[in-house]
């Protein structure tokens, strides 16, 4: 947001007013709607465009500050944290709609194996080595965050193998909407090894130049991560 940004009015709903704050803050930042760096207006403001008590905006901008989603300091105001816990995006995912896996999974099922035939027709030695590279340290990675970057540095580096860049930016564009279901998969070491070994095969297709293998292996890939990510869900 930037600093002459304004929020629409609260709208109530049975929870105390700090808690309703939080819960907009924090879902404009984890949308990306409010970016890394980002300056929130004053407290005052805040105040005045959610037609609320000063005390109550103060108070949601200290459990935000608590849960590392802004940062306070002194003469410099309130912004945006650079990097967000993922033990708070993903807190926050469980309590959404519970459709937004479901709808994350869809799509790149949708979406990804295409992209994988596609690129298999197409990649060259250097992006060959350069996914080979994250599949070989997402092998021994044991961070859960980490592993999510791995993740989408192997799918965005799947997607610029196609020499499509409407694609490329599809991917790009994608990951914030498909950010959360990704974190919740992840979390799990069984998650974090599921996904290198679903990568390692994807990438023996592409290394084959076989689109057929590749579409394939996408496919099996992502609906074992649903799978997982549903049955942590349940």
């Amino acid at each position: 947001m930037s600093d002459h940004a304004t929020l629409a009015p609260l709208e109530r709903h049975g929870g105390s007013v700090h808690e309703e704050i939080v819960a907009r803050l924090r879902a404009l930042i984890l949308a990306g709607v409010l970016k890394p760096g980002d300056r929130l207006a004053t407290e005052r403001e805040l105040a005045e465009q959610l037609i609320v008590s000063r005390s109550a905006v103060r108070e949601a901008l200290l459990r935000l500050e608590s849960a590392g989603l802004v940062e306070r300091r002194q003469g410099s105001g309130t912004r945006v944290s650079a990097r967000v816990p993922i033990s708070t995006a993903l807190a926050s995912w469980r309590d959404d709609d519970p459709t937004s896996i479901a709808a994350a999974s869809e799509f790149r099922t949708v979406v990804e194996p295409q992209i994988a035939r596609l690129a298999a027709t197409r990649i060259d030695a250097a992006e060959l080595d350069a996914l080979a590279a994250v599949v070989a340290e997402s092998s021994t990675v044991l961070d859960g965050e980490r592993s999510v970057q791995l993740d989408i540095a192997f799918h965005a580096g799947v997607a610029s193998a196609t020499r499509n860049p409407l694609l490329a930016s599809l991917s790009e564009l994608t990951v914030s909407w498909t950010l959360e279901a990704r974190l919740f998969s992840h979390v799990a070491a069984g998650g974090r090894r599921l996904s290198h070994e679903g990568h390692a095969r994807i990438l023996r297709a592409l290394r084959a130049a076989n689109p057929d293998a590749a579409e394939a292996a996408m496919r099996v890939h992502l609906d074992e991560i649903a799978d997982l990510a549903q049955h942590l869900r349940d």
